[in-house]
């Protein structure tokens, strides 16, 4: 009896030490072991004494078996698929219990108790098999535990497919051109649908355009409301409907260029929470055919009226969308919430998502290398819209402010037609705001807004949006101050004027800051307080005009400075007084023709304070001292501002420095190496500037300082020879080589 026992559990040996090891045993083990522990007790009932004493022939059976047993796991654990997704009562997507998931979830049924989130309907697995889940998203940890600053490694994953959500309303011809499109540039194993959102056609769109022959062709699945509800409710509605691992945004009159997809696939798969933007171009609607070689526009910045502007930083990462094309995952789109409810018709709904992917915990990155081609609205009848007008866009920007700009709020009112709003609506003018207090909830509260201004440090510290003073510009002969004869916010012809006039104190229109940046930090320019324009120059009849701020300090003829000697001053003009005792105005002339006249060309400032912004960014940055030091941390890591070609794998970016220890900058240009030096790639013999990818040229070949960049060729004046990490010019140039010291970064 003892023997039968020791042999049993012999044969049993690999299932339990499998067990032991934390690897679940086969069918195909636990079958062997089960026959061969059968087989063995038959024999010992039916065998006499001298076969239940013999050993040889058993080790020999049990050789046999642990082999097979032994390869049959390995064989299993190489061929194991991952968690397949489940859904729970609550219609939240969910890994099933196994040995990956964290102790606390293992045999779990329903890790999220959410009845606040729609349910989204059950996803189709694509041939490469389910999308992993992200293990910083709810539908891993459930509800109550988001993290904010989440790993980079929980927020990996692996999207498989991309549903395109089309929102059309009476666009006919458009839209049919525009699922063609889109179907023809995405491979059938990456397309998984064309949500198409018929919001209100007569008739609808199914009936003509659409039909059901189109649809079984172009993948295509229609949504439709009967009554108008505007673009908003429209993306809301496909969205909801999207069963792709990623929900791309288009409008219902684009031409997305080829391999389009890659860079939403590869730059949300490394973060589920990131928000994807394209490069937007310029779309043909006659040949529906990109105009132009690409190049498109992509970043925007907020402005403190709740509008967008174009501009931004110098990397990947951008503070605002300009609107209706972006792609998220779709588990991002679930927790953070989707659209508002109550913003109706367009205009608005990119402030919201702006703002909101950032202080909840995501990201918004422009795709270098997506382009997709989009019909403007011109006077032409072939570009005119033809939809019902629904809502109220200063009413959605308002929304989207209180929403996430918190205390910041209180600055909208600076603005006269959202402070007459106030006045007549009253302080509830903007209705209910529950939707997002329950985003805020869900999400682990998110940040305050002015951790994202901190993050846009480039946008509204180095570029001035939060101006550490502003002013009245006197000038001395007259007593008279700048006056900016615009109006407040936008201005609707992009350029205004500027004239002498009695100083006043309580108008914000009399009131200047300093801004656009000045190589990286602020600041270059004048900026009209509460504005988007900055002073340009003089003209005549005796004022000066402004135009649109060009953040980045490139516009050149906004680089007017109040100096300290009293100029008001760009390279060698001025703006002086024009001389004129009974009617001063402004003129703008060379700074020589003002030195004999005294204090004709003298200005001062006047009334300096500090705005409302400034004091609010100070105080919250006292207040989450926490918050603003892990900011500050990560904002100094040298990966931070690194362009996004510098971080991919396998490349080499490089800082280009002179003899005398300037570098060059991104602009080609010799600088102090103060955190200013440009990053460049070399390939194919080429010195590239990491972000535009324009070569660097020597324009001369005889004066070291003419270096730039140009569009790239095969010519000489653009090779370069890498000797160790010096990079020098093509030895077959007159003179002798020119050499950089190149440091990697």
């Amino acid at each position: 009896m003892a023997a039968l026992l020791v042999r049993v559990l012999l044969l049993w040996c690999v299932p339990v030490a499998a067990l032991v090891g934390g690897i679940a045993p086969d069918t195909l083990g636990l079958v062997l072991s089960s026959a061969a522990s059968i087989f063995d007790l038959y024999h010992w009932l039916t065998s006499g004494p001298k076969r239940r004493s013999s050993w040889r022939f058993f080790f020999l059976r049990w050789a046999i078996l642990c082999i097979l047993q032994i390869w049959s796991l390995l064989l299993h654990e190489s061929i194991k698929p991952e968690p397949v997704e489940q859904t729970s009562q609550h219609g939240r997507f969910e890994p099933a219990g196994s040995l990956e998931d964290p102790p606390a979830m293992r045999g779990s049924k329903a890790f999220l108790q959410s009845e606040s989130l729609p349910k989204p309907p059950e996803p189709a697995v694509p041939a490469g098999g389910p999308p992993s889940i992200p293990r910083a998203s709810l539908a891993f940890v459930g509800e109550g535990n988001f993290v904010l600053d989440a790993t980079p490694e929980d927020l990996a994953w692996s999207p498989h497919t991309i549903s395109v959500v089309l929102p059309c309303a009476e666009e006919r011809e458009l839209a049919f051109k525009t699922v063609k499109s889109v179907y023809e540039s995405t491979p059938t194993d990456v397309l998984h649908e064309i949500v198409v959102v018929d919001d209100g056609s007569n008739p609808p769109l199914s009936t003509t355009h659409l039909n059901e022959e189109v649809r079984q062709k172009y993948k295509v699945v229609i949504k439709r409301h009967e009554q108008t509800v505007g673009l908003i409710g429209a993306k809301q509605t496909g969205g909801d409907a999207a069963t792709g691992d990623i929900i791309v945004f288009f409008d219902c009159h684009v031409g997305p260029q080829p391999k389009w997809y890659v860079d939403f696939l590869t730059l949300i798969g490394e973060n589920y929470r990131r928000m994807v933007i394209p490069q937007i171009t310029g779309l043909d609607i006659d040949t529906w055919t990109q105009v132009g070689s690409g190049g498109g526009m992509s970043k925007c910045y907020l402005t403190w009226d709740g509008d967008f502007k174009w501009g931004g930083t110098d990397d990947m990462y951008m503070g605002m969308l300009s609107g209706g094309l972006a792609g998220m995952s779709r588990y991002w789109w679930d927790e953070s919430g989707g659209f508002d409810s109550k913003m109706l018709g367009w205009g608005g709904e990119n402030i919201d998502q702006g703002v909101r992917m950032w202080v909840c915990g995501g990201e918004i990155v422009a795709a270098p290398r997506s382009q997709v081609a989009h019909m403007w609205r011109t006077h032409s009848a072939k570009t005119s819209a033809h939809y019902k007008r629904v809502g109220d866009t200063m009413f959605n920007r308002a929304r989207a402010i209180h929403a996430w700009l918190q205390e910041f709020s209180d600055k909208l009112y600076d603005y006269p037609s959202f402070a007459n709003r106030k006045k007549n609506g009253g302080e509830n003018w903007i209705g209910d705001m529950s939707t997002f207090h329950n985003v805020r909830k869900r999400l682990n509260g998110c940040r305050p807004f002015a951790w994202y201004l901190k993050r846009f440090k480039a946008v509204y510290e180095d570029a001035g949006l939060i101006p550490a003073e502003i002013f009245m510009i006197r000038e001395e002969q007259s007593g008279m101050c700048l006056h900016f004869l615009g109006p407040a916010g936008t201005s609707g012809s992009g350029s205004e004027g500027v004239k002498l006039a009695p100083c006043d104190s309580d108008n914000h229109r009399f009131f200047w800051h300093l801004g656009n940046r000045n190589r990286l930090k602020c600041c270059s320019g004048l900026r009209a307080w509460n504005t988007d324009q900055c002073l340009q120059g003089g003209q005549s009849g005796g004022r000066a005009v402004t135009s649109i701020c060009e953040l980045s300090g490139a516009n050149t003829a906004q680089g007017w400075s109040l100096t300290r000697d009293g100029q008001l001053q760009r390279g060698s003009s001025c703006i002086g007084s024009n001389g004129n005792v009974q009617q001063p105005g402004l003129k703008e002339a060379p700074c020589i023709s003002f030195r004999n006249k005294g204090s004709a060309a003298r200005f001062s400032k006047w009334g300096a304070k500090v705005p409302l912004e400034t004091e609010l960014y100070r105080k919250a940055q006292r207040e989450h001292p926490e918050v603003f030091a892990r900011l500050n941390a990560e904002m100094a890591s040298p990966q931070v501002n690194l362009p996004a070609r510098c971080k991919e794998r396998g490349r080499k970016c490089w800082k280009l420095f002179w003899s005398d220890g300037q570098c060059l900058d991104n602009e080609a240009q010799f600088v102090d190496p103060q955190g200013e030096c440009g990053f460049f790639i070399y390939e194919n013999e080429q010195m590239k500037q990491a972000d535009s990818m324009a070569c660097l040229d020597t324009w001369s070949d005889e004066d070291v300082n003419t270096w730039g960049l140009y569009e790239c060729h095969s010519g000489d004046n653009q090779k370069f020879v890498p000797q160790g990490s010096r990079f020098c010019t093509y030895v077959d140039l007159p003179g002798q080589p020119q050499c950089f010291l190149g440091h990697d970064v």
